[in-house]
């Protein structure tokens, strides 16, 4: 055991193998630690001239889901049978093995619990549930340990109705404390939105067999948090799960180390590692949601419908049209007749899931992208008017936009999107990755009025008005204005209406800029804005409206009341100037 804590101090024959990052790191790190728990066990059981059986030791947490890291917390629990093992005996025991964990500088959650206590605790604390869900047996009985890992499994599916209800709260409540791994710019690994506690708290709602283990890399996005969590430990040299901008360089090149691509000079890249766990967040956040859901829905109701019966035979669940190709079965949206003819088929099940507010079920979600055929190119008319009324649903935009993400549709339909996706922001106000937020653009205008311009084509030139940020590119406006001509050719848009939004692409800075660096009462300030928008009314209305969703969609601090009635005064100047 001595070994142990000097490897984990960094010293001794054991600490080169302690501190490697990444998969085979967490895997010899794991077995070390059990082999050492079991000597320890060992050692404590003839000292004490125990008798045999009817104890255990056990592991959770980390150490019990086999991914300890360099500096994680030892989460160990002993089961006992009271008849066999009275006090005096269990606190002897404690004693023998606590302490020396403890002067080995070893960071330990323990607990003594009968088979009883745990089934106790277990349907008393979530946390602690969830904990003792991952129990792995270490030393002693093993049989004890097993009934007490089947006990609280069992009690976990049985109290599935309440559990399930408290998870959903605590996931609400860590976002509210934590925020989105995704989205911020120092996450906390294991706290945050789509961090380490969603992975386990995933796992739990899976073991209630209320709902499939969902589609998509979780386990590969889970794997890239634990890489993230080692490197930047290994780094520190501290316990912490958060991410901060001082560490992130060096935690970067480690990861890199430890990946099978290799440390290229990309990898290496701080922002790069940050994208990778917006990734991984994203992945982890969705299937946690759609799991969670899924779970929720089928929870038997408390009172039963009688089953239908058609000429004495019983009919399943009914299949309701919903729109074209699409219908509702269970709460969710799934194929309502084969997909390979319908290409306008994503677009359409998008705007059925934003209008009517049930979400995509997640293996229709994939196949919208892998079974439905291309657009032709330029797209058809009707597939503009599906994504119109799409992106005029307001905030149900943002999460459809997600599962059709995760699922593969975006990039189908807009390869472009690609080197915007999980682009960081190195920007303090701006909340989300470049591609969040040019969808929270698009959910801010909803509520904004367009003026003379057409809603369409502002909604249209929202989604990506930042399809141009880029590392190192210094005027991503004209960048993305040059990117969006074809793409917007390709939607099939007349020649004008590409002109419009490409303009709005372009410009989508001048208002905030000329409002917010020079002087709005003064006529000449009004008449740069004129000339930069060739004197179109249409123009200056739809990039007041463009503005103000952009600002909001960066975050409250980006949209303040000066900066308000700055951008509508000098909007209403122009048009003015113009008139």
């Amino acid at each position: 055991m001595r070994d142990l804590g000097s490897a984990r101090a960094g010293e001794g024959p054991l600490a080169a193998r302690w501190w490697v990052p990444g998969r085979p790191g967490r895997d010899d790190r794991t077995e070390l630690a059990k082999q050492a728990l079991r000597s320890l066990w060992d050692e404590a059981m003839v000292s004490l001239e125990a008798p045999d059986g009817g104890i255990a030791l056990g592991a959770v947490g980390s150490l019990g889901r086999g991914d300890l890291g360099p500096m994680s917390d030892l989460d160990l629990v002993v089961v006992y049978n009271h008849k066999f093992w009275d006090e005096a005996h269990r606190e002897a025991l404690a004693r023998a093995l606590w302490y020396p964990l403890w002067d080995l500088g070893f960071d330990l959650d323990q607990s003594m619990r009968s088979l009883d206590e745990c089934r106790k605790i277990a349907s008393q604390d979530v946390p602690a549930a969830t904990g003792l869900l991952s129990l792995r047996f270490l030393a002693g009985d093993e049989d004890l340990a097993g009934r007490a890992a089947s006990a609280v499994l069992s009690d976990w599916r049985s109290a599935a109705r309440r559990r399930l209800q408290e998870l959903a709260e605590s996931v609400v409540e860590r976002e509210d404390s934590f925020g989105d791994l995704a989205y911020r710019l120092e996450p906390d690994l294991k706290e945050a939105r789509g961090g380490l506690r969603d992975a386990v708290t995933l796992q739990a709602v899976v073991a209630t067999w209320l709902a499939d283990r969902p589609h998509g890399d979780v386990d590969a996005a889970w794997d890239y948090v634990l890489d993230v969590r080692d490197a930047l430990q290994a780094t520190t040299r501290r316990p912490g799960y958060q991410l901060l901008m001082a560490d992130q360089d060096a935690t970067a090149a480690l990861v890199a180390a430890s990946r099978p691509a290799g440390a290229t000079k990309q990898a290496r890249d701080a922002d790069y590692m940050l994208s990778g766990l917006a990734q991984a967040g994203r992945t982890i956040t969705y299937a946690l949601d759609t799991t969670l859901r899924r779970a929720i829905g089928a929870l038997p109701t408390r009172k039963l419908l009688p089953p239908v019966f058609v000429r004495g035979e019983r009919r399943g669940p009914r299949l309701t049209p919903i729109v074209q190709g699409i219908g509702e079965l269970n709460g969710e949206l799934v194929f309502n007749g084969p997909p390979e003819a319908d290409a306008v088929l994503p677009l359409r099940a998008a705007r059925a899931a934003a209008t009517t507010g049930l979400p995509l079920e997640p293996l229709t979600a994939i196949q919208l992208a892998t079974r439905c055929p291309a657009l032709p190119e330029p797209w058809p008319q009707e597939a503009r008017e599906e994504l119109d009324q799409f992106l005029a649903a307001g905030r149900a935009v943002v999460d459809v936009w997600e599962a059709l993400d995760q699922a593969g549709v975006v990039l189908k339909l807009w390869p472009e999107w690609e080197p915007v996706r999980n682009q960081i922001q190195r920007n303090p106000l701006h909340r989300h990755t470049v591609d969040r937020h040019q969808v929270e653009a698009v959910a801010e205008l909803a509520a904004i009025q367009t003026g003379r311009a057409r809603r369409d084509l502002v909604q249209v030139a929202a989604l990506f008005h930042d399809l141009g940020k880029r590392p190192l590119e210094r005027d991503h406006p004209g960048y993305g204005a040059r990117l969006a001509e074809p793409l917007f050719t390709r939607m099939g848009y007349p020649a004008a209406d590409v002109a419009f939004m490409v303009a709005l692409v372009r410009h989508h800075l001048t208002l905030a800029e000329l409002a917010t660096t020079r002087d709005v009462a003064d006529p000449a300030t009004a008449e740069a804005l004129v000339v930069a928008l060739d004197g179109s009314l249409e123009l200056i209305d739809g990039l007041e409206a463009l503005t103000e969703a952009d600002a909001k969609a960066a975050g409250n601090k980006a949209w303040t009341a000066w900066r308000a009635s700055l951008v509508h005064s000098l909007a209403g100047a122009a048009r003015q100037f113009i008139s």
